[in-house]
């Protein structure tokens, strides 16, 4: 067969009216044929060939609609996709935690288990407590390994999607380098994939949090370790290498770019930073802050004027229509909130509007299952 003939004809057709209705089928939830053919824009004919496609394939099933106006004594009938014919998992991996989140097949969250990493030993120590915390997971979900479609983990570092590895990890002995899919293929039968946690933290919040209705996001990591996950017309944008968004490497002065594995607005902006300028922790500067001490106000307002430096170059560039603050000195709220948009207003020429994650620290996670539902789209759509 040529390469024209598979790419082209009456079967492309079927499979691609198929992929748009199972596509509404799993975001619209069950659903009638005239309500398919209203979100597809396809004829009646049409979307039944389409379901008898799907039907065959195991991946939709009919249901009835009980609350419905029956039809000359028959209850309307439905169809809808069998989400529970699989699951997911998403892992986030940090220096201090790890969260494994097990879902269906259209996101909806089984079970959820954390663990603490720091002490976990080195690369392969670590992976092992993944794996293991990912069975456990999944023995809380009711599922089994064969069970999973699809496996995202997201950790700080620049990733290696096509050779599911993280090539710099800096904030996690061991990690770089180390190849994941090989490690949890012994596990899982399904894909693994791998992803910078920033750049999954955007992902989620265009699927659950507050950057829904927004193409080009930038959601900033403000912590110890600052980093950017960007989106471009709703798509990832990771740059040449997968470095896209490490705005902590930024240099706002002729300081060494890495000092213990730290940039240099880092340095200047992270957490410790707040510590230093409010004498005191993170966390209780920024919360004296919020209740109005002057000594907290002056470190919030410091370090705002420095973060403002360092990332008006990146939205200049970028013009953003959104940036989602997250990580832990977002805890800082409107306090914080107001004086990066105050200090941004000078530095910019059209300031975009800002506004604080609502996800706290499941985005990352919620990313990695988002990650893993793109994924399982694109199966489907190719398996039909």
């Amino acid at each position: 067969m040529s390469t024209e003939s598979r790419g082209s004809g009456p079967h492309v057709l079927r499979r691609l009216n198929a992929s748009a209705v199972l596509t509404a089928l799993r975001t619209g939830g069950p659903q009638r044929v005239a309500d398919l053919m209203a979100r597809t824009g396809l004829t009646r004919p049409t979307v039944a060939q389409a379901l008898t496609l799907l039907e065959h394939a195991g991946w939709i099933e009919p249901v009835t609609d009980a609350d419905a106006s029956p039809r000359k004594g028959r209850p309307a009938q439905l169809v809808t996709f069998r989400a529970g014919a699989g699951c997911l998992a998403g892992v986030d991996v940090g220096p201090h935690k790890a969260i494994a989140l097990i879902t269906d097949l259209i996101g909806r969250p089984l079970a959820e288990i954390r663990v603490p990493t720091e002490g976990a030993g080195d690369g392969p120590e670590l992976m092992t407590l993944i794996a293991d915390t990912v069975r456990a997971a999944l023995r809380q979900a009711g599922r089994t390994e064969d069970e999973v479609h699809a496996v995202c983990i997201g950790s700080p570092g620049i990733a290696d999607p096509a050779n599911r590895t993280f090539r710099l990890a800096p904030s996690i002995p061991g990690w770089a380098s180390l190849p994941l899919d090989a490690e949890l293929g012994r596990m899982f039968r399904c894909p693994v994939l791998v992803e910078n946690d920033v750049n999954l933290s955007v992902l989620a919040e265009r699927w659950q949090g507050v950057a829904t209705e927004a193409g080009t996001v930038m959601f900033v990591h403000w912590g110890s370790r600052i980093g950017a996950g960007i989106t471009v017309g709703g798509r990832l944008h990771r740059g040449r290498s997968g470095a896209a968004g490490e705005i902590g490497f930024i240099d706002l002065d002729e300081s060494p770019s890495l000092v213990d594995g730290m940039g240099p607005l880092e340095r200047v902006v992270g957490a410790d930073a707040i510590g230093r300028l409010g004498g005191a922790d993170p966390s209780a500067v920024l919360r004296a802050a919020a209740d109005g001490d002057p000594v907290a106000l002056t470190a919030i307002d410091t370090v705002a004027a420095r973060f403002a430096r360092g990332l008006a170059p990146a939205l200049l560039v970028l013009d953003p229509e959104l940036v989602v603050i997250g990580g832990g000195v977002s805890r800082g709220g409107p306090t914080l909130l107001d004086a990066l948009d105050r200090h941004l207003r000078a530095r910019t020429l059209v300031p975009p509007r800002l506004a604080l994650s609502a996800l706290g620290d499941r985005a990352g996670v919620l990313g990695a299952v988002r990650a893993c539902l793109d994924n399982l789209e694109q199966t489907l759509a190719d398996g039909l």
